[in-house]
């Protein structure tokens, strides 16, 4: 099966699986894995490398298996309508607009608290211990809304819901649980959901962008 998916589509997925390995792996040796994982910008821990290396990597096999199944059950459709290139211009755009809204919300929490954006850079602020984000989740999100924007009437079985839901519908509503969930940060829920929510926006305007200057139809 994976032979038969699309090249774009089929690197991404295999790169996830053999990251998934290292994580385990790299370990053993005495590397620190963490260093793969994104850190705030006020972080002693941030890397600039950290940017692409934190989309590979992921908190567990579920994590892995949910955005693997979705990018998967979403992305060969999304590539054979975009091509190759566009499609993972999609996916890293995606990504990187889901790290700034992170980024973003985070920051407006911080100066909320400490005055400062960078309290552990600023003097007579107390240090704040910054913990990483990881996971395709974000450039996953991207890819959802432009299946959505492309093929908006395509039935989908979502989880535990025993009847197909058009497309249009169905993430939206995905979209808009993470809006909830964010807003209400429960305690105990370290899902990043504004990470989520940048990932869909950022992917829906760049394919309402290529549509309005005919790169795709």
């Amino acid at each position: 099966m994976i032979a038969q998916l699309p090249p774009g589509l089929k690197n991404l997925l295999i790169i996830m699986v053999l990251v998934s390995f290292a994580q385990v792996a790299l370990p053993k040796t005495g590397f620190d894995v963490e260093t793969l994982y994104l850190f705030y910008p006020d972080s002693e821990n941030f890397r600039i490398w950290q940017l692409a290396t934190h989309i590979f990597c992921h908190g567990g096999i579920s994590h892995l298996l949910f955005n693997g199944l979705a990018l998967f059950s979403f992305g060969a459709i999304v590539e054979y309508r975009l091509g190759v290139s566009k499609f993972l211009q999609l996916f890293f755009i995606a990504a990187l607009g889901a790290v700034l809204v992170h980024f973003a919300q985070m920051g407006y929490t911080i100066f909320s608290h400490t005055g400062t954006l960078f309290p552990n850079h600023a003097a007579g602020v107390e240090a704040v211990n910054y913990g990483p984000m990881i996971g395709a989740s974000g450039a996953v999100y991207g890819v959802m809304v432009a299946f959505a924007y492309l093929s908006p009437n395509e039935s989908l079985v979502f989880l535990f819901i025993p009847y197909p839901i058009k497309a249009k519908y169905l993430v939206p509503i995905m979209v808009g649980l993470d809006v909830l969930l964010g807003l209400g940060s429960f305690s105990g829920d370290n899902v990043a959901h504004f990470a989520h929510i940048g990932g869909a926006l950022t992917g829906f305007l760049l394919i309402f962008a290529w549509r309005k200057m005919g790169k795709i139809y």
